[in-house]
């Protein structure tokens, strides 16, 4: 890597007051619709955070080749969960970059490429993007309890928007970190 490896924390911390807050709970009444329209800030639980990951990935996978689709499982030894689902994102997806520390062998899937995170700071991100024309979603966040008891839940402190130019500069940053592998983004006002 030929950047500093804060970059994303950098870029994260800066972002995030620019969010208005909501809790979990907006996540019972919320569409996918009502996702395209409102930009926030929230803690999360596990079970959140799959509830908008899964409302990105159902976006993908409903309009194929529409989206490229970036998504961080922060370790891949938490993909098997997913696994069947993934093949469909993956048909459905123009291209998918799946990013975790290599603690397993990565899955094989069609139009994917595999970005090992291992020994980086983006093993305490999870993300999911989708981008493409008329389609820019992006739910980033960050692990705050690491440190955490066994009977405490892993808990995320993050953001998602529909914000076309967000979408950009975090794949932007996803480019910079990870050259070789994540081409450089096209600019929204020119999908």
């Amino acid at each position: 890597m030929s950047t500093p490896p804060n970059v994303l924390a950098q870029f994260f911390s800066k972002l995030l007051p620019l969010f208005p807050p909501r809790s979990e709970a907006f996540l019972k009444s919320a569409t996918a619709q009502d996702l395209q329209q409102v930009n926030f800030r929230y803690i999360f639980t596990v079970q959140g955070m799959t509830e908008i990951s899964h409302m990105i990935e159902d976006f993908v996978m409903a309009n194929p080749g529409v989206a490229d689709t970036h998504v961080s499982f922060q370790a891949f030894s938490r993909f098997a969960d997913q696994q069947e689902r993934y093949v469909k994102v993956a048909e459905a997806a123009k291209g998918l970059w799946l990013y975790g520390a290599l603690d397993v062998p990565p899955p094989n899937l069609r139009k994917t490429i595999i970005v090992d995170t291992g020994g980086t700071p983006l093993e305490q991100y999870w993300f999911v993007i989708a981008y493409g024309p008329g389609v820019h979603m992006t739910l980033l966040a960050e692990e705050i309890n690491t440190q955490r008891l066994p009977h405490e839940p892993r808990m995320y402190e993050g953001f998602y928007t529909f914000d076309p130019n967000l979408a950009y500069k975090v794949l932007n940053v996803l480019h910079t970190i990870f050259p070789e592998q994540v081409p450089a983004p096209v600019p929204p006002e020119l999908l």
